[in-house]
């Protein structure tokens, strides 16, 4: 997944962390948060909601979600 791409569309977009988690259906904002550091994995329903929720075309979605290259997160 990269993380960094979905990070820069959603503030691209000028959606918060705290929006895009209460449009999915997250209670706050840490669970969503926790997507974007790569901290958990992401159901394709979330992923299709995300995608909708950002307005994102099929292929930033692929690049995002698909995307063939390993990312290094936080994660140790």
């Amino acid at each position: 997944m990269n993380l960094m791409l979905l990070k820069s569309e959603r503030i691209k977009r000028g959606i918060t962390q705290e929006i895009l988690a209460k449009s999915l259906g997250f209670k706050d904002k840490s669970s969503y948060c926790l997507i974007e550091k790569g901290k958990t994995t992401v159901s394709i329903d979330i992923a299709n909601k995300i995608v909708t929720r950002l307005g994102l075309s099929k292929e930033v979605a692929y690049k995002i979600f698909f995307d063939p290259e390993v990312q290094e997160t936080s994660t140790k």
